[in-house]
């Protein structure tokens, strides 16, 4: 049984044992030394998930797009067998401290659930699993992501305000209250435009995927788990 920390993507890429590399044709490329709809989805899927809880480069690129292109590309079928074994990492990733891995996981989610209808419902068995960690996350407002570039994917804080400048702009590495001292003193805001999220929405946006595709029961396993939360559907 395989024991789920971060370092298990990375040993298995190093040694050579997962079939994939960064491609330099473009920003979040990557290139298969083997057809991903061929590859046993239950070995690898587990493994870019669990490796999504990389920040080094290129680790947390090949896990991210690896995890998504595979979940495509592996069949519908495929990737049922696979669910079970990658609820942990999944979870793992989910309750991890730093921004940028809980907002990739958080995008993931919503992709298996927008996947498909049967990925969707087979899904809420596992919401005890992963939606307590949503639940803490679901009024974060102030944390932005910024995952434009997944080589340099970057967490801050921005105080509330009607202005924003330089010095209330805070990068971080977890979901903590920011210290003075991480205060960032350059005239570039990072992150601005279509690529600034905040953790708030992207668990709304899960959340509003799993609720959409899970079925008869996916809104009162949620609200079971999540009291606040608000159906996209109205009441």
């Amino acid at each position: 049984m395989v024991r789920w920390t971060r370092a298990v993507f990375r040993e298995r890429y190093d040694s050579g044992a997962i079939p994939i590399a960064v491609a330099h044709r473009g920003v979040n490329a990557v290139t298969w030394r083997a057809d991903p709809g061929s590859l046993d989805a239950s070995t690898y899927l587990p493994l870019f998930v669990e490796g999504m809880r990389e920040t080094r480069h290129p680790y947390r690129l090949l896990a991210v797009r690896g995890a998504s292109e595979l979940s495509r590309a592996c069949g519908e079928r495929a990737l049922l067998e696979a669910l079970p074994r990658m609820v942990l990492p999944l979870k793992a990733a989910l309750e991890d401290d730093d921004p940028a891995v809980v907002a990739v996981a958080l995008e993931f989610t919503r992709e298996l659930a927008k996947g498909s209808s049967v990925i969707g419902e087979a899904l809420v068995p596992y919401y005890r699993q992963l939606l307590p960690a949503l639940n803490g996350l679901k009024d974060v407002k102030d944390v932005y992501v910024s995952l434009a570039v997944l080589s340099d994917a970057r967490a801050w804080r921005e105080r509330r305000g009607p202005s924003l400048h330089a010095d209330d702009v805070h990068h971080i590495h977890d979901l903590r209250p920011a210290s003075r001292s991480s205060r960032v003193h350059d005239h570039q805001l990072p992150g601005r435009g279509r690529s600034k999220r905040s953790i708030a929405a992207l668990v709304r946006a899960a959340l509003c995927a799993l609720e959409a595709s899970g079925g008869a029961d996916a809104r009162a396993n949620i609200t079971y788990l999540i009291p606040a939360h608000v159906s996209a559907r109205g009441r």
